[in-house]
């Protein structure tokens, strides 16, 4: 039952006209009547001036919360979840699947071996070439290879995503299927 309903019924029941029923909630008689019209919702702080006045208990006067929107509304989140889960395993969004091998060349000859690198890889692309000094060595990388690779990462997000993509499914028709409802 609605609010507004509820609230012409319990004033009649009490045998009150609006303007006495407004005197004696103590708010004023044409936000009552905008309330009976269903036209505001009203405040927790007149709720419990309705709730004294008609000397009822607030879970009795407002309206239960529909089982079926808490239930999509869970759904909802755990299908918006799954496509996240999906679209991020699927486009490598976390985990990266393109290796670039970089051959390393130092740019000035090195008087000391203590550093020396040969290959450079990574899962950053850094252009065809580029410049970087390391430990004062300034070495000059050019892109040798880049490979494409299957990460188990990317595979389990996958199905990570299916996986509660038929929870969800699953929940809601378990849902529907006990409380003999439809969609």
């Amino acid at each position: 039952m609605e609010l507004a309903t509820k609230l012409v019924q319990l004033r009649k029941a009490k045998g009150w006209t609006q303007a006495n029923a407004a005197n004696i909630i103590d708010i004023q008689q044409s936000y009552l009547s905008k309330l009976e019209n269903g036209h505001y919702v009203p405040s927790s702080e007149v709720v419990d001036k309705l709730c004294f006045a008609y000397q009822i208990k607030s879970s009795e006067l407002l309206p239960e919360p529909n089982k079926n929107q808490k239930i999509h509304y869970i759904v909802s989140v755990l299908v918006t979840i799954s496509i996240v889960l999906v679209v991020s395993g699927y486009l490598s969004l976390f985990f990266p699947q393109t290796y670039y091998t970089y051959k390393a060349t130092p740019v000035q000859i090195v008087q000391s071996e203590d550093v020396m690198l040969n290959f450079h890889l990574t899962d950053e692309y850094q252009g065809e070439m580029f410049l970087q000094n390391i430990s004062g060595v300034e070495y000059k990388f050019e892109l040798l290879a880049q490979r494409k690779v299957s990460r188990k990462e990317n595979r389990w997000l996958i199905a990570l995503g299916i996986l509660f993509f038929v929870v969800s499914v699953g929940y809601l028709g378990f849902y529907y299927h006990n409380n003999n409802r439809t969609i």
